[in-house]
């Protein structure tokens, strides 16, 4: 038999880093902002999150600048253009709070950052968007190929970045401490 090549098509990647950061200044931040503001409600069931806010938010700019040089690489190593910082957001989740199966709509790619995480506080799930689980017999292992879903824990200094598009839930946190992220978006610069 001739030798078989195999292309690679469609590939979701979920780039990670672990960031040796002080996540103090995020932390107090998150817990400010949710004091003096109600935050809204859009996937996540229970829980807080706050507005969406920007470099105006000094603990947000100053950590954006950090992301920013792993963005630039994620985007470098799938033939992306440059992208720029859109918007982020605070998530606060105390026990059996959660977030719904989503993407977000306007951006290219997204991320989030765990400043405080601890174990059993909601796994991050990344589905797959097409049908192979009609198609798909059980196996004894999944691999990259087969699986239906990438799992990853939340981590103090975790990042997560990945395309906009991908479609991904939070688990409940069933820890009795509160699971603090910032998630954001990137997107194609804007003229000036």
């Amino acid at each position: 038999m001739s030798e078989i090549k195999a292309d690679i098509w469609f590939a979701s990647i979920v780039w990670q880093s672990k960031l040796k950061i002080n996540n103090d200044p995020l932390i107090k931040c998150a817990k400010e902002m949710q004091l003096y503001s109600e935050g809204v409600t859009y996937t996540n069931q229970g829980g807080w999150q706050s507005k969406s806010v920007g470099n105006e938010v000094k603990e947000v700019d100053q950590f954006i600048k950090i992301v920013d040089e792993a963005v630039q690489k994620a985007c470098g190593s799938v033939e992306l253009p440059a992208l720029e910082f859109y918007n982020a957001w605070f998530n606060i989740n105390q026990k059996g709070d959660y977030n719904l199966l989503h993407n977000h709509h306007g951006s290219i790619i997204s991320g989030v950052y765990y400043p405080y995480a601890e174990k059993d506080m909601g796994n991050i799930e990344f589905h797959r968007a097409d049908d192979m689980a009609y198609y798909m017999p059980t196996l004894k292992k999944y691999n990259q190929f087969t699986s239906e879903k990438a799992v990853y824990k939340p981590e103090t200094g975790l990042l997560l970045l990945f395309p906009s598009w991908l479609k991904h839930q939070v688990m409940p946190n069933k820890s009795s401490k509160e699971r603090i992220s910032l998630a954001f978006n990137y997107g194609v610069k804007h003229a000036d």
